[in-house]
């Protein structure tokens, strides 16, 4: 199961890879257009499409690799034993945030889906088409947290805190 898990999260971390490398290509292909006067048209729209891909598709990887911002100072100047509580109970209340998100996200592109929203550029794109990765990475991310958390309450330690010593 762990090397399952870690798989996917290292796949979810070359998808978004793979969208900025195409975020890059789009803005290089549109230069280069306007030199020869050719306009290639939503350019901007799937850009931003690709990048809200990126962002959220990186979400479990970065978690998993320890590139979370985390405030810790406060948490360091407690006992081990008070910071390993700490740190669970900040763990609980995130996955329950993030669990929260994930619902409200699906549901975002079921209603998408639903009433068949349409993007407003030059070219009509159904918006549920754009918003499922953002789902599938929120939905990574939040079992990348319940498997720390599952870990930690196991007494493990959490896969960031063996990255940051």
């Amino acid at each position: 199961m762990r090397n399952t898990l870690d798989k996917l999260y290292v796949g979810a971390g070359l998808l978004a890879g793979t969208c900025i490398v195409l975020i890059t290509l789009m803005i290089l292909l549109q230069i280069v257009g306007r030199w020869f006067g050719i306009i290639i048209p939503s350019t901007e729209d799937f850009s931003g499409y690709l990048l809200a891909a990126a962002s959220f598709l990186a979400l479990a990887y970065t978690f998993r690799q320890g590139g979370h911002i985390r405030v810790t100072l406060l948490i360091h100047r407690f006992s081990s034993g008070l910071q390993r509580k700490l740190m669970i109970a900040a763990m609980m209340l995130f996955t329950v945030m993030m669990a929260y998100g994930a619902y409200h996200l699906s549901y975002l592109v079921y209603e998408s889906w639903s009433f068949h929203e349409l993007s407003q550029g030059y070219i009509a794109v159904p918006l549920w088409i754009p918003q499922v990765p953002m789902v599938l990475g929120a939905i990574l991310f939040l079992i990348a947290l319940l498997d720390d958390l599952v870990g930690a309450l196991q007494g493990g330690t959490p896969s960031f805190i063996d990255l940051e010593e």
